[in-house]
């Protein structure tokens, strides 16, 4: 199996039957209203994934979705519980959102300590092209035991991200039009200085898997000069699309960390400075 933080169609099927490999269909929309998309599990998912449900695990329940920072070790706990998550697994994610359902949840499994976690590449919607088995039995696993421990550097509150971004890359991965913002809502565009490199750029746009490393490298360079000598962080409108970011940086053996909440977060203050700029 190769290393690094992505698994491909044809491995994840000669593994799948595995009693410590455990498949998780994260499906889900930002769509109005945000939520998972439980209907698409039921009508075929992976055989043996069970679904989770990204609003309800892994993500803060006191606040809404687009404004909710990754789940204390509480919660976190008992997501890996409800998953049936043990020490010594491994964990496949998957969703049909860009990997950034499975990619966010990815490094929330990582911030709490579980590092064999790995995102399906091309995810559901390659699995079904390249026709692999497909199942509508539900999985209900048994309650897992791992007992989350706290990683630190893979993640930044608001507070943390106004104290190193200065002398950070920070990397904006949401589309151009997003990134520039619209002269009509002075608090739309994005944070001063981030760097444009959209979630899609990562993605080879027929088969929606990742772009081998060495063209990452090179989608680095033109967007984000400089991006190699710097700490890197990763942002976006939530803290989702973002990921996928983080994903590709991890193809390249680079950290990036997440801002969570992203510009979502960053524009709450309406003393807090938005930068506009027309869409390339």
């Amino acid at each position: 199996m190769t290393r690094g933080p992505l698994i491909s169609a044809d491995e994840l099927n000669a593994v799948m039957a595995a009693p410590n490999v455990k498949v998780v269909d994260v499906r889900g929309t930002w769509a109005s209203p945000a939520r998972a998309l439980q209907d698409d599990y039921d009508a075929g998912h992976i055989p043996g994934a069970a679904f989770l449900d990204w609003t309800k695990h892994f993500i803060a329940q006191d606040v809404a979705p687009g404004l909710a920072p990754i789940a204390v070790k509480a919660e976190a706990r008992a997501s890996f519980a409800a998953l049936g998550i043990n020490e010594g697994d491994l964990v496949v994610l998957y969703d049909a959102s860009s990997h950034m359902f499975a990619g966010r949840i990815w490094l929330a499994m990582r911030h709490w300590g579980f590092e064999n976690v790995r995102v399906l590449n091309g995810g559901w919607a390659n699995w079904i092209n390249l026709g692999m088995q497909v199942s509508t039995l539900s999985s209900v696993p048994e309650t897992g035991s791992f007992i989350p421990k706290h990683v630190p550097g893979l993640k930044l509150d608001l507070e943390e991200f106004l104290t190193l971004q200065d002398g950070a890359c920070v990397i904006d991965a949401r589309g151009a039009a997003n990134y520039a913002g619209n002269a009509d809502d002075p608090r739309s565009g994005h944070i001063p200085g981030a760097l444009n490199v959209p979630f899609s750029a990562m993605l080879d746009p027929d088969s929606g898997t990742f772009l081998d490393a060495d063209v990452i490298v090179k989608v680095l360079d033109e967007r984000a000069p400089g991006w190699a000598s710097k700490p890197l962080i990763a942002s976006c409108g939530s803290g989702y699309a973002a990921t996928v970011v983080l994903l590709a940086l991890a193809m390249i053996d680079k950290t990036g960390i997440l801002f969570d909440g992203s510009f979502a977060v960053w524009k709450q203050d309406p003393d807090r400075p938005v930068a506009q700029s027309p869409a390339s």
